[in-house]
């Protein structure tokens, strides 16, 4: 059995969301389910006196994780663990080696950008391993059936922990098309980008992805934008490490396009 699909949960509807989706993708890649929950009480979480964690009891989790567990198709585990989000979330990847990291992002259209701060964005900023981000308002959930895979034209190698993933996408089964997302001066066509995605071994396992160009002067709306030009129901993104660690971050392509995004969105690590 392909290595398991890591779900963080924390029981609220965009959780359930993410979970209802990883459900649908271990079926189709024939994996499990680790459904990760963190119980946060530690006295450094910076969400201890926000009224953002719901205190559960020990009795109130285990419940909460049975109902959950019992709605599932695919075999599943749970754990359960007290710790700050990031730092569980890296102790359970590095043990458990998950082809995935899933979590759920819920609904922040309404709050302005400076304002949102969702434990899928501090997630991207802090995890090693794939992640898929699933919007609570996404379509009903079921493996992608079109794929968009949006670049920059700049050469990039997947990170170690990401080596599993054309053979993922090989899985899931679904046509690939390769963006590259342009400014209006720039001049790349989208072979330079076909062919860097090539080199990186992403599509080794798949037929020829189509490739074309979008130009917009924000990269990020023309990212969203190429989504609904492709029609696609999943997008990856190549996170860079500076964009990962830079002090930016906020601001960065990746985490506004996963702020605004309609479908799930894979973030995959690069080595550069």
């Amino acid at each position: 059995m392909a290595s398991p699909l890591l779900v963080l949960t924390d029981f609220s509807p965009a959780a359930d969301h993410a979970l209802t989706y990883a459900n649908a993708l271990a079926e189709k890649l024939e994996t499990s389910i680790v459904l990760l929950h963190v119980r946060r009480t530690s006295l450094l979480d910076p969400d201890l006196l926000t009224g953002k964690i719901t205190h559960l009891s020990e009795g109130e989790v285990a419940t909460a994780l049975a109902e959950r567990t019992s709605h599932l198709s695919v075999p599943a585990v749970v754990e359960v663990t007290t710790d700050q989000v990031a730092q569980a979330v890296t102790e359970a990847t590095e043990r458990l080696l998950p082809s995935l990291l899933i979590v759920g992002k819920p609904d922040t259209e309404a709050t302005p950008d400076e304002l949102v701060t969702t434990t899928s964005l501090e997630l991207i900023h802090a995890a090693t391993c794939p992640m898929l981000v699933v919007p609570v308002m996404s379509a009903v959930a079921s493996p992608p059936a079109h794929i968009t895979l949006a670049v920059d034209g700049q050469g990039f190698a997947l990170s170690a922990e990401s080596a599993n993933i054309p053979h993922l996408l090989h899985e899931l089964g679904a046509p690939l098309t390769v963006v590259h997302v342009a400014t209006p001066e720039e001049t790349e066509s989208a072979q330079l980008s076909l062919d860097s995605v090539q080199r990186s071994g992403l599509a080794m396992e798949l037929e020829q992805p189509q490739a074309q160009v979008v130009r917009h002067s924000d990269l990020a709306e023309g990212i969203q934008e190429a989504v609904l030009l492709t029609q696609a129901d999943l997008l990856v993104l190549i996170a860079r490490r500076h964009s990962l660690l830079g002090e930016l971050f906020h601001h960065s392509i990746t985490a506004q396009v996963v702020r605004h995004s309609i479908v799930p969105v894979l973030v995959l690590p690069s080595e550069d």
